[in-house]
């Protein structure tokens, strides 16, 4: 079982925040005094094949996850300001966009270490600034890992506003959990060359443990990167 990878946030100084959340972004304010930022512009060249107006440039880029070219005209979006209890990023409205926002530092999909038996492997910085207020701000992103031998378990909760993670073991299934089988679909039903060659030494089936009460979710003691020692409500 490969690498699995849960991005959780680390508060340092003030404050922290995750600038990627499960929220819809707002719309900016115009109070100068507050805190600002600006979405990146995309990687561009131009192309004299359009016309734009309104002071937009003739911008040509690719696709953020296809790779084929596209060519658009953009412009520069105003400089977004915060207020009080807020931080300035970006969010993704939709395919290969990004737009300016503004979070709550309270929001409550921030979190601020690894839990549910994952452990720290990287940390990088969104925010380094001045909030509204004169609040210095550094915002980090940490990527939290389970280990190799275990397997990446999600539960929506909170009529589905929520979703929970956990490190899950494949086998020793502690008290209060069932041992089930996952079996690998495209390589049992494989019948090419090709999907024969690439399920070559990869096991057709595989064991993991599940709380026995679907109500119930994994607990763990309290450092990171614990085993999880059985189920509760």
């Amino acid at each position: 079982m490969g690498f699995h990878y849960i991005t959780v946030v680390s508060l340092t100084m003030f404050v922290l925040a995750l600038a990627f959340p499960r929220e819809t972004g707002q719309g900016g304010k115009l109070d100068l005094a507050h805190a600002t930022t600006t979405a990146s512009p995309p990687a561009v060249t131009e192309d004299a094949n359009l016309l734009c107006t309104d002071g937009s440039s003739i911008l040509y880029t690719t696709d953020c996850t296809m790779g084929t070219p596209v060519s658009y005209c953009w412009k520069a979006p105003p400089q977004i300001t915060c207020g009080t209890g807020e931080f300035p990023s970006v969010w993704h409205p939709g395919h290969c966009e990004e737009a300016q926002t503004c979070f709550p530092v309270t929001a409550p999909w921030i979190t601020t270490k690894c839990s549910n038996g994952a452990t720290p492997y990287s940390t990088s910085t969104l925010y380094d600034g001045t909030l509204a207020g004169g609040q210095s701000t550094v915002i980090t992103s940490v990527s939290c890992v389970c280990a190799p031998d275990q397997w990446y378990s999600m539960t929506i909760s909170n009529g589905g506003s929520q979703i929970d993670t956990f490190c899950m073991p494949h086998d020793s299934c502690p008290p209060g959990m069932t041992t089930s089988v996952s079996t690998n679909t495209y390589c049992a039903s494989a019948t090419d060359s090709a999907a024969v060659s690439a399920c070559s030494g990869i096991s057709l089936e595989s064991n993991y443990c599940n709380c026995g009460d679907p109500n119930q979710t994994p607990v763990y003691p309290e450092q990171p990167g614990a085993t999880a020692t059985g189920c509760a409500n």
